[in-house]
C-alpha cells in the first residue's frame, strides 16, 4: 500500500508569523493606548485627581502606557500562537517582533527628525556669511550698484546686505546675509536689475561652525546664469563675477 507524502515539518518561526505579529504589535499599541487613555481618564475622575498643572492629564497618560504594555506583548503573542508558534519560539517570536517595531519607529522617528528644519547656532548668534563680489575684468564695483544679493535654500529665502564702508580689498563689494539653518544645499545669489542672475553653489556642509570655515574661501566664478524665463544654464566661460565667502559667528 502506497504512503501518503509527508509533508515538510513547518518553520519553528516562520516569516510570515513574524509579519503577523508585527502587524499585531501595531493594533496593540494603538487599542492599548486609547483604552488606556480613556481608563485613565475615568480613574483621574473616580480618584479626585486634581487637574492643576496637568496632573489629571499626566495621570491619564501613565495609565494608557500600562495598559499598552500590557496590550501589545499579548496581542503579539497571539498572533504568533495563531500562526503555529510553540513553546520558547514564543517567546523568541515576541523578542524578534517588538525589536523589529522599536526599529520601525526610530527609522520612522529618524527620517521625521531629519527633514524638520534644524537652527545652525541655537545657542547663540545668528551666523553671518560675510562674501566678497569681484566683479569681471574691466568693469568696476560700480557695476554692482544696483545687484541684490540672496541666500536661497531649501529652507528659507534670506536677503543679503551690502556694507556701507569700504573694505580692505580695493575692486571688490563686500557684505553678509543670516545664516539660519543646517542644510547642505545652499546657493548665493546676485540678482542683477536686467534679470540675468548669478547663481553660485557653497561648498559648505550642513554644519559650517568649524574653524575652517571662518576663513576666506577661494574665489568661484557662477555655476549657473539664469535669465528671466529661461531655466538656468551653465555659464559660457570667460571673465565673470566672482564672489569668495566665510562664516562668522561670533558674539555680536
Amino acid at each position: 500500500m502506497e504512503q501518503p507524502p509527508i509533508s515538510p515539518r513547518p518553520k519553528k518561526l516562520p516569516v510570515s508569523a513574524i509579519l503577523f505579529g508585527i502587524l499585531a504589535g501595531v493594533v496593540g499599541v494603538a487599542a492599548g493606548l486609547g483604552l488606556g487613555l480613556a481608563l485613565g481618564s475615568v480613574l483621574a475622575s473616580a480618584f479626585h485627581v486634581s487637574s492643576m498643572e496637568g496632573e489629571a492629564g499626566y495621570f491619564a497618560v501613565a495609565i494608557a502606557l500600562i495598559v499598552a504594555l500590557i496590550v501589545t506583548p499579548t496581542s503579539i503573542l497571539l498572533a504568533l500562537y495563531w500562526r503555529g508558534v510553540r513553546r520558547i519560539w514564543l517567546f523568541v517570536g515576541l523578542i524578534t517582533v517588538s525589536l523589529s517595531i522599536v526599529a520601525t519607529a526610530a527609522a520612522g522617528f529618524g527620517l521625521w527628525y531629519m527633514r524638520q528644519p534644524h537652527v545652525l547656532n541655537a545657542n547663540g548668534p545668528t551666523p553671518l556669511l560675510e562674501f566678497e563680489v569681484k566683479p569681471p575684468d574691466g568693469q568696476s564695483v560700480a557695476s554692482l550698484a544696483d545687484v541684490e544679493a540672496e541666500l536661497d535654500t531649501d529652507r528659507n529665502v534670506m536677503p543679503g546686505y551690502w556694507h556701507r564702508d569700504l573694505t580692505e580689498n580695493a575692486g571688490v563689494r563686500a557684505g553678509y546675509v543670516e545664516v539660519y539653518y543646517r542644510t547642505s544645499q545652499r546657493l548665493f545669489v546676485l540678482k542683477f536689475p536686467e534679470h540675468v542672475d548669478r547663481i553660485f553653489r557653497l561648498s559648505l556642509p550642513a554644519n559650517p561652525m568649524s574653524a575652517k570655515y571662518r576663513a576666506w574661501s577661494d574665489w568661484k566664478k557662477p555655476d549657473f546664469v539664469a535669465k528671466a524665463g529661461e531655466q538656468p544654464s551653465r555659464p559660457s566661460g570667460g571673465s565673470d563675477y566672482q564672489i569668495r565667502y566665510k562664516l562668522d559667528y561670533q558674539d555680536r
